[in-house]
């Protein structure tokens, strides 16, 4: 494993975390692999960018914020993973209340011909031991 290939990676997923706090879908979709298959526990599998870009365009309705506390994050020559826990909290639109979940991540980085690190597989679950 090199340590510097597993910094570009963590540079990958810091773009996406910036992307989504900052609730900025142009920015969040740039990260992402043409070929993204998203794998979020609480729907069917999603493939390719535009039914990712629906679903991320409808959840920032809350103002989301994630929290990510890493791992683990293993990285070689051109495709890299993250593994860690999340915490994602938002505002409900109807009454203003908190609302958010908690979860483990597994993200897949994948360097292009351009030499990008782009996601392309991002899957999550709601186990009952993460902490944050």
């Amino acid at each position: 494993m090199n340590e510097n290939i597993v910094t570009e990676v963590r540079n990958a997923l810091d773009q996406w975390l910036k992307a989504f706090n900052n609730n900025d879908i142009e920015a969040l979709m740039a990260v992402y692999d043409p070929e993204i298959v998203y794998a979020n526990s609480a729907k069917p599998i999603e493939i390719g960018i535009p039914i990712v870009k629906e679903g991320f365009t409808k959840s920032f309705a809350i103002k989301p914020k994630v929290f990510f506390k890493e791992e683990q994050a293993i990285a070689v020559e051109g495709l890299g993973y993250i593994a860690g826990q999340f915490r994602i909290a938002g505002t409900s639109p109807e009454d203003s209340s908190e609302i958010g979940e908690s979860g483990r991540v597994v993200v897949i980085f994948r360097k292009n011909n351009a030499g990008e690190w782009k996601l392309v597989f991002d899957m999550d679950n709601r186990p009952p031991d993460v902490t944050i």
